[in-house]
């Protein structure tokens, strides 16, 4: 679990730090026009984040699940 959180946090990091807002891209479409436009890069690292998130889980899900273990029904009585 302690890889889990290490590369979560990894993750989430280089995220953040790709839709930051460089020099060169504050005079560039969407930050030029403010507003809710200059929350678009974000919001797309964010919803990226999201996705590889969900499917991490979908993934652990898929390979836990064929080793859950299994109730047998109760044995059938003798007659």
């Amino acid at each position: 679990m302690e890889a889990f959180w290490f590369w979560l946090l990894f993750i989430l990091i280089v995220f953040a730090f790709a839709a930051a807002p460089w020099g060169y891209t504050r005079n560039r479409w969407p930050y030029r026009y403010g507003g809710a436009y200059r929350y678009y890069p974000s919001a797309g690292a964010g919803l990226g984040a999201f996705l590889i998130l969900l499917l991490f889980w979908f993934g652990l899900i898929a390979i836990a699940f064929p080793w859950a273990p299994v109730v047998a029904p109760p044995p059938a009585p003798v007659q």
